[in-house]
Parts: C-alpha cells; structure tokens; sequence
C-alpha cells in the first residue's frame, strides 16, 4: 500500500511539473525590438525599441520612427467573396485607394504575389508597393495582406519619398528606404 501511495505521489508531481511549464510561456522578443499589444489583439507584433508605439485603437496597432515612418497591423473578417488575397487587393483594396488619394500609382515591379510570407509561421503571403500624394507629400506604401484563421491580416509600411521644403520646392527625401531593414524584421517576426 506504501508503495502505490509513493509511485501516486510521484505522479502527481511529475504532472504538475509538465503543466506548470507548458503553461502560459511567452515567446522570447526579439533582440532589438518590443512588444506592441493590447487587450483587443491576439496576434504578437515586435517593432525597434526606439519607435514609438500606439495602441490606443482597439484591434490597431501601429508604431513609428522618429521621421514618421510606420507600420501598422489591421485585421479584418475575410468575407471569403475572392478567389485569392490578389484578386482582393486589384479588385477591392486597390480600387478604394484610387478613390480616397488624388494620386495612387501601383509599383508592379516591386509587387510580389509569390513567394512571400509573413511571421515566423512563414504564412503564405502577398505584397503589394505603391505611391501617394497627399498634403504635398509623396508616400510610399507597401502592404503585406495575409490570411489566418478566418482573419484576413493587412500589414502597412508607410514612409515619405517627396516632401515640399520650405520654400515650397518638393525635395526626394529617403524615409522609406531608410527603415526597410527594420521593416523586414518585424515582418518575419510577426507571430499569428
């Protein structure tokens, strides 16, 4: 009878100490880089520790460089009307965009519909580069639009190319490529 209350004993423990580390770990951040997150979100989002950071907008995260450069991550319920992320972005998204901007001009050749993905997951992935003006600025966007779990995850780099100076000329300024790199790590360690 010892003997069963031992082994029971020792089970016990041996369960608790299975459970008690399979619970609740959190993945490790990133070197480098910060959380961003709010109670509204399940998805994990690492941005450079010295952007900063806005969540304030429920399910909306976003973070900036000190020049305004930004990423954001928006999810949205894949209505499931679009054969594939591509046909949703050319044939809903982007229509909307040339409505909302005075200028929008889609930069085919830095667009991928192949081969990208997103977080550490490697989700299969679509991206799309494009420009805009707006308040005498020239922006250029790119997007990763990527679908989970019945979400359809729309990752947005903003950054300024053109800006008017003071004496009213439009200087090329390097906002956008200044931060690709940073950009590309939040990409890849996006967990879904």
């Amino acid at each position: 009878m010892k003997m069963k209350k031992i082994i029971s004993l020792f089970l016990a423990l041996v369960m608790s100490a299975v459970l008690f580390t399979a619970c609740g770990e959190e993945s490790e951040i990133p070197d480098g880089m910060q959380l961003v997150e709010n109670e509204f979100v399940s998805y994990k989002f690492y941005v450079p520790d010295d952007w900063l950071v806005d969540t304030t907008k429920d399910g909306f995260l976003c973070a900036k460089a000190s020049d305004n450069s930004n990423v954001s991550v928006q999810t949205m319920t894949y209505s499931g009307n679009y054969t594939s992320l591509s046909e949703y972005f050319r044939t809903d998204y982007f229509k909307k965009l040339e409505t909302t901007f005075k200028s929008v001009t889609l930069l085919e050749e830095e667009s991928s519909e192949e081969n990208q993905t997103v977080g550490t997951a490697k989700n299969p992935a679509v991206k799309y580069v494009y420009l805009v003006e707006s308040d005498g600025a020239t922006y250029k966007i790119m997007q990763y639009f990527s679908y989970n779990a019945g979400y359809l995850y729309a990752i947005t780099y903003t950054g300024k190319v053109k800006d008017t100076a003071v004496n009213g000329e439009t200087v090329e300024v390097t906002y956008f490529a200044d931060h690709l790199e940073e950009v590309s790590s939040i990409v890849a360690n996006f967990v879904f």
